[in-house]
């Protein structure tokens, strides 16, 4: 018997073995002797698919290589995707962000795997799981090309740079979110704060939230309730307003004990509207429709502040 390919891998094996099992028997009804041997070194199982020397010339010698090259690969790619990655996530989150509580690493394990399930912009461009089992698939392909023996866990540390530095890329991306995150939750703490410590001044404000970052402050009676401590603060300001914090900002200078709001925007503006739920939490009702709603067209809706 002479050996075609030999695979060595690390940790539980069954898969691999009833995928090469599978294989080699279709080339058996094929009418070639195939066997597959199995030895154990040390941490490792290596498995050997072997072809009766007697039918080896040079066709059947290539087509059976490729057939099962082609097999092998597929299922590398697969095992590569779906239990390699995880511990190559845990490793470079490990290396890289060491200086990191265990706790705050795993935060940032889970969002990378978050990531990498949703795709898209946040996982650096096409990343998703078919983008990697194809990169994965295709140095695959290329090694076998030229190699008879494949070591999966030397193959995952040397021959895939590429895949491992975009992986390393959706950390650094989870990382940074991870920090905005705790940013924000900080913010929303602060804020929270000055909400709970000072006392209501007015018992209800309605909110008007519109396109393009415009909004209106009214009274239970509809009236618009002016402000002006923004006022003078906008005239001082050198420097472009947030609308969101300028709107946080007047509501918790106003004080009230209860915020309905009005939302005639897009969904660009449920950020704020997130926000303004965090920092006066138990106090904020949501509209499903109203007079106020109808009777504010979103282009005529701008901060009071502006008005002169």
């Amino acid at each position: 018997m002479l050996k075609i390919l030999s695979l060595g891998l690390s940790g539980a094996p069954d898969e691999i073995r009833s995928k090469l099992t599978h294989d080699c028997h279709l080339l058996v009804q094929e009418g070639f002797r195939i066997a597959i041997d199995e030895t154990n070194k040390g941490r490792y199982t290596f498995f050997g698919c072997n072809i009766a020397e007697g039918e080896l010339s040079f066709r059947n010698y290539e087509r059976v290589k490729n057939m099962l090259k082609n097999c092998i690969a597929q299922t590398l790619a697969d095992v590569i995707v779906s239990r390699e990655e995880p511990a190559l996530l845990r490793r470079i989150v490990d290396h890289n962000y060491h200086y990191l509580g265990e706790q705050e690493r795993t935060r940032v394990l889970e969002a990378a795997r978050s990531m990498l399930e949703s795709g898209g912009e946040m996982t650096c461009g096409d990343f998703g799981r078919l983008a990697r089992r194809n990169i994965i698939l295709s140095r695959l392909n290329e090694y076998l090309d030229t190699h008879h023996e494949l070591v999966l866990d030397g193959f995952v540390a040397f021959r895939l740079k590429d895949y491992r530095e975009r992986l390393g890329e959706v950390v650094d991306k989870a990382v940074d979110r991870y920090m905005m995150d705790m940013e924000y939750q900080e913010f929303i703490r602060v804020l929270r704060y000055f909400v709970d410590v000072q006392e209501a001044q007015v018992e209800e404000v309605h909110v008007i939230i519109g396109d393009g970052e415009t909004f209106k402050i009214r009274d239970a009676k509809g009236k618009v309730i002016s402000n002006h401590y923004l006022e003078s603060f906008m005239l001082r300001s050198t420097e472009d307003i947030n609308y969101e914090d300028l709107l946080i900002s007047a509501l918790i200078t106003i004080a009230p004990r209860n915020v309905m709001l009005h939302i005639s925007g897009t969904p660009q503006e449920q950020g704020v509207v997130q926000t303004i739920q965090h920092v006066f939490e138990g106090r904020v009702m949501t509209c499903d429709g109203c007079e106020i709603c109808e009777n504010e067209p979103s282009a005529a809706i701008v901060p009071e502040t502006e008005k002169k």
